[in-house]
């Protein structure tokens, strides 16, 4: 296809200030509109109030954007016009609409988790290989050039054999509204700012990456987890330290430690599109490696491109999208 079509279900804020000005830069990519939801799919006593809030956020969208406002999730699924779509929502609501865009005979690009459980993401893995379309989980900072740089530095042998990996993403309490700490749509740390680390660990592990302990703690008279830990452990007992929580003083930092140095670098998972990321390398001397600015968005929505077009580039894709949701699943059992 010359331009793959992509679809928003959903004004979300992540949609407006990373996803959809990183599509708008590449020539392969198209921006088809966004969706805000009816009064059924939306389903809460307060709807009206908050639809029009979200009818509100839409056209701004199409003002910034350009494309066009759909009235109602199921409205963006049945327009043939579009080739993916990107479901920003609530975790607890991406195997619902997730299923709905893969039997609409759409490509998908879900936010992170991929699903609430391993269930669900084997369902949904399974509707995408039956229906030949890709899928897509966007952790985007896998994508950003500061971790080629960090793998090339472990690689190339900088701070020796790693000895101790940790790992850590949290945040300021946002709130008691905040959907995050809300079990019925999905919240808790674990699944929110807990799927990053875990993701990290995993790709400087490997496949052989297992859950050996971990804790969930809620905090603040929430039903769900709040913060966490846990250790992680790959065949060669390589071991990785990560934490989360989002009741925290801001943490968002990667540290390597070696037989002869550290790697260290204290923004790996949000850096903007603007920004120049640090990397430390601290041998017999300390030097700061300076990466540029990268567009980790534009990147992960090229990765999306790239599922669609090559088979064996997508099964790659959803074996690392099943790995990453049974690690998560070790993390939640393991801390029963």
């Amino acid at each position: 296809m010359d331009k793959l079509r992509v679809g928003v279900l959903a004004p979300s804020e992540i949609a407006f200030r990373r996803f959809v000005p990183a599509i708008l830069k590449s020539d392969k990519l198209e921006f088809a509109g966004v969706s805000c939801a009816t009064e059924k799919e939306w389903g809460t006593d307060d709807s009206n109030e908050i639809i029009k809030s979200e009818f509100d956020k839409a056209n701004n969208f199409v003002e910034n954007f350009g494309g066009k406002v759909y009235l109602g999730y199921e409205d963006i699924l049945s327009d043939d016009s579009i080739d993916a779509v990107y479901v920003p929502l609530p975790p607890g609501l991406h195997y619902k609409w997730g299923k709905r865009v893969l039997e609409s005979k759409k490509h998908l690009l879900l936010e992170k988790p991929f699903s609430d459980s391993v269930e669900h993401t084997k369902e949904l893995l399974e509707t995408a290989k039956l229906n030949n379309l890709a899928v897509h989980e966007n952790f985007a900072f896998v994508y950003h050039k500061q971790i080629d740089k960090i793998l090339e530095l472990v690689n190339d042998g900088a701070i020796g054999e790693t000895r101790l990996i940790r790992t850590a993403f949290g945040f300021p309490y946002r709130g008691e509204n905040d959907f995050r700490y809300h079990k019925n749509m999905g919240g808790g740390a674990l699944l929110d700012c807990g799927g990053y680390p875990t993701r990290l660990a995993s790709l400087l592990l490997g496949e052989s990456a297992k859950v050996v302990c971990s804790s969930l703690c809620a905090a603040k008279g929430h039903d769900v987890d709040v913060f966490g830990s846990a250790t992680v452990q790959n065949d060669s007992r390589l071991t990785a330290q990560i934490s989360f929580g989002m009741d925290n003083s801001y943490k968002c930092e990667l540290e390597i430690w070696g037989e002869r140095g550290v790697i260290y670098t204290p923004r790996v998972f949000t850096p903007t599109a603007q920004m120049n990321t640090v990397i430390m390398l601290k041998t017999n001397e300390e030097q700061e490696i300076v990466i540029e600015p990268d567009d980790q968005f534009f990147n992960s929505a090229l990765v999306l491109l790239d599922c669609v077009n090559d088979k064996n580039f997508r099964e790659k894709r959803m074996t690392e999208i099943l790995n990453q949701s049974l690690l998560m699943n070790e993390i939640r059992e393991c801390a029963k």
